[in-house]
């Protein structure tokens, strides 16, 4: 069950006159991993993909807040194409299983996640990124990729 989208999910409370309805949590950060929280969440919150996506944008935050000057290009690409991923992800996902529209805008994401592994590469060529911070995105990249493989077939 870890690593589902049950996972996600507190328990159960009844409702009057209906079966046992799951009572959902927000997002909170946690030990640099995205965990439920209190409240009313959107569907794709739920999504392991977005969820790995949120965990990549707080690890390279710290280096888009104080970019190194002969990078800056490459660290506002990178800064762009995760962001791309985290706002087509949760638009693909809007349309109906199967919709043209759902998978052009999962290969938008996947295009912009491929974007942001070439740019991590870059910057550790440079030297701009240190090994742990570029070992932990692009293994997030490597999943996220394999997953957008899939939602854009």
């Amino acid at each position: 069950m870890a690593g589902s989208c049950e996972s996600f999910l507190l328990g159960t409370i009844p409702l009057p006159g209906e079966g046992m309805v799951p009572k959902r949590k927000d997002l909170k950060m946690k030990n640099n991993h995205f965990e439920p929280g209190r409240g009313a969440s959107f569907d794709f919150e739920k999504l392991i993909v977005y969820q790995k996506t949120m965990e990549l944008r707080l690890i390279i935050n710290p280096i888009t807040a104080n970019p190194p000057r002969k990078s800056a290009h490459l660290v506002d690409h990178l800064d762009r194409a995760v962001d791309s991923i985290l706002l087509n992800v949760p638009e693909g996902n809007g349309y109906p299983m199967g919709s043209g529209k759902r998978r052009t805008h999962f290969r938008y994401a996947l295009g912009s996640a491929k974007e942001a592994a070439s740019a991590v590469n870059a910057l550790r060529a440079k030297k701009h990124m240190n090994d742990g911070v570029g070992s932990q995105a692009r293994s997030l990249l490597l999943e996220i990729v394999r997953m957008l493989e899939k939602m854009g077939r």
